[in-house]
């Protein structure tokens, strides 16, 4: 699914991460690396290729889009250290050809020097780029000067069928100045979010991007 945003080309891809057309570059939110394996230390039957699945993703996105950089917004990983940290750092290292950058969201508790030691450029508070703010908090009143693209919220959206069945599927959130990410990670969970004046709402079944509303 592709939008314009202030004549800027980004598709909306199904892995759950968007890619900027005008600086081949990709945003990903809320990745929570690490959590599975917090998960499955505090003796929660997680399977373990659950975290593959991550990794199995990012790739498949580096390799479709070309891309140059990648902006992570935040929650990269979801608490104190564990193994997925290492198999993350060698991730990095394959791709060292990407630019990466990194906004610190409320989970990424590690040292920062350990996010520089992987190699990814570190930005406390928000990034900006020509008319555009990455941050990892979405803003509470965002105005018309920059249009932001945050995470955190971990939005779905529940859609009805026949017979009172309904289906809640992670999705895009665009309003007029702020376009909210899906969590890329998985077992990360959900916030219900509604359709209101002037927002558009892009639902992902991992498969395909569909508008609502």
């Amino acid at each position: 699914m592709q939008i314009e945003i202030r004549e800027n080309h980004f598709t909306l891809l199904p892995q759950k991460a968007v890619f900027w057309h005008e600086t081949q570059t990709l945003l990903i939110g809320d990745l929570h690396l690490g959590k599975i394996t917090h998960f499955r230390k505090e003796g929660i039957a997680v399977p373990n290729i659950a975290a593959d699945n991550n990794f199995e993703r990012l790739n498949e996105i580096v390799q479709s889009t070309g891309a140059s950089r990648i902006i992570f917004l935040g929650d990269l990983f979801h608490s104190k250290y564990n193994s997925e940290w290492e198999t993350f750092c060698e991730w990095r290292f394959q791709h060292s050809y990407i630019e990466m950058i990194i906004v610190i969201g409320n989970h990424d508790v590690l040292p920062v020097s350990m996010f520089l030691e992987a190699d990814l450029e570190v930005y406390m508070n928000d990034f900006e780029e020509e008319e555009f703010v990455f941050t990892h908090h979405p803003k509470v009143e965002p105005n018309d000067s920059k249009f932001v693209f945050a995470g955190h919220v971990h939005p779905v959206f529940t859609t009805y069928g026949k017979g009172r069945q309904s289906l809640r599927l992670p999705c895009y959130v665009v309003d007029k100045n702020q376009a909210i990410l899906p969590s890329f990670g998985v077992f990360t969970g959900g916030f219900q979010m509604n359709l209101l004046e002037n927002r558009k709402i892009y639902i992902t079944t991992e498969v395909k991007v569909f508008s609502v509303g």
